[in-house]
């Protein structure tokens, strides 16, 4: 009895180590059970969980419904629409993963009505002919009027990098796991199901992971709801003189984990694209060579002045990041700068000198994490100054909360990093910020309860 009792703490260890391994990759159920199990206490205790926000005002989904909703009522039929772009991080995911954060928004902006049906587009790319970029999978929510509306836009990625990661899923099947203790089976899976996706990522994956979100956003920016077929497999072209007709809507993302890396590299790459204009001319001279035509240079100034007017109107366009268990300074580590950095007063405050090279009106970065999850990252003010392209206008805001309870337990207090990283999107205070903003007049009532706001302020204000 008494080795039994000596034991019970290494079993308690073992089992907290189990927590730190277990992740987004086919474990949850599992996870969740054994977390209940080990974890569970009696009666209700109060909720203690901490939420602290540092940074920047910014407005929710709400106040951009608000503005549809006022148009709608004065007659404007293409009024603009709210589209969100989801983006996933590491781990193998299905379509339909986003469902949960979804419907959460969508009750907590009233929006109780649910097109039937979903429209899903297969990225395609003419410099990767063979291979299926990702999905991108449209579903709409709106009010009973219909004068609330948000196209939700999930993108499984994944796809890109599965055939590459076939080549250890050998490791994963009977032959060798039997081999292994149960333990360390369980490590070996997650570390064969996450970690390739970070390597490739940062190697030969990178620019196809950016063309799926670029080609996301093409489709999101030239298209309503009822111009997009049901299933399709099918480039996206930007240059084309249709393209980008829907830049008056509104864009939001909303990214987890090694998605917050992806989607602010893509926006990266989309701004270096756009701002340089050399390869588009020398590819109109080019074609002017072989044409002197009246109508061939009509018809290469008229691309010319689309694509001047379109990047005129991004310039204009405000877009937001909420970042959940936010990863951007560890996936920084190693990574070149964007080519402009320490200028955002030079080009972005109200008196800006070179306010011509911007790309964006504001890009506004909602840093999510929480401290017991091993995968996130606050980001001081330094590092969007330093690490992210200046010609974006990046803005900050930290939102530091703990989205599961620290417990009690044998060996001291535990909170399962498990449930730290996945439970951003059923968190009421992360939904609540993303619904309603913060710094505003209306404010979700459980962020305005449990969370403390410390507003950052620009130099010179």
């Amino acid at each position: 009895m008494t080795n039994q009792f000596v034991q019970f703490p290494k079993v308690i260890a073992m089992t907290c180590s189990l927590f730190l391994v277990i992740h987004a990759s086919g474990c949850v159920s599992f996870g969740k059970g054994v977390a209940e199990a080990v974890l569970s206490v009696q009666g209700k205790k109060e909720d203690t969980r901490k939420c602290y926000i540092r940074g920047r005002a910014f407005e929710g989904l709400e106040a951009k419904l608000k503005w549809q909703e006022q148009l709608s009522q004065a007659g404007k039929n293409d009024r603009p629409v709210i589209k969100v772009l989801v983006v996933h991080g590491i781990g193998s995911h299905q379509p339909g993963y986003s469902t949960r954060l979804a419907e959460n928004l969508a009750q907590a902006l009233s929006l109780n009505r649910v097109q039937e049906t979903i429209k899903e587009i297969t990225i395609t790319h003419p410099k990767y002919p063979t291979q299926e970029l990702g999905l991108l999978r449209l579903i709409r929510y709106m009010n009973a009027d219909e004068s609330r509306e948000i196209i939700f836009a999930e993108l499984t990625w994944d796809s890109i990098i599965a055939k590459e990661k076939q080549a250890i899923l050998f490791d994963n099947s009977g032959e060798y796991s039997f081999r292994r203790a149960p333990f360390n089976n369980i490590m070996k899976v997650f570390v064969n199901d996450t970690i390739p996706d970070v390597m490739m990522f940062n190697g030969t994956s990178r620019q196809k992971i950016h063309i799926s979100v670029g080609q996301s956003l093409c489709w999101l920016m030239s298209n309503s709801w009822n111009s997009l077929k049901t299933k399709t497999t099918q480039f996206c072209d930007g240059t084309a003189p249709t393209s980008l007709d829907r830049l008056d809507d509104e864009f939001v993302f909303i990214t987890h984990s090694l998605g917050s890396r992806i989607t602010v590299d893509a926006l990266q790459w989309i701004a270096s694209i756009v701002s340089d204009t050399t390869q588009l001319e020398a590819a109109l001279a080019e074609n002017l060579q072989f044409s002197q035509s009246t109508t061939a240079i009509s018809l290469q100034t008229n691309i010319m002045k689309n694509f001047l007017e379109k990047k005129r109107l991004l310039q204009q366009k405000e877009f937001t990041v909420f970042m959940l268990s936010n990863q951007l300074p560890l996936l920084q580590m190693g990574q070149l700068k964007p080519g402009v950095t320490g200028r955002i007063a030079d080009i972005c405050s109200p008196n800006a000198t070179h306010a011509a090279e911007k790309l964006f009106s504001k890009t506004h970065l909602i840093a999510f994490s929480d401290p017991n999850d091993l995968f996130s990252y606050a980001l001081p003010p330094s590092f969007i100054d330093e690490y992210v392209d200046s010609r974006l206008c990046p803005t900050l805001t930290n939102t530091i909360l703990n989205v599961i309870s620290i417990t009690d337990i044998f060996v001291g207090q535990f909170a399962n990093p498990f449930t730290a990283h996945t439970e951003y999107d059923n968190d009421p205070r992360v939904i609540g910020l993303i619904a309603k903003g913060i710094g505003h007049r209306e404010i979700d009532p459980e962020v305005a309860e449990r969370c403390t706001w410390l507003e950052s302020v620009p130099d010179g204000q």
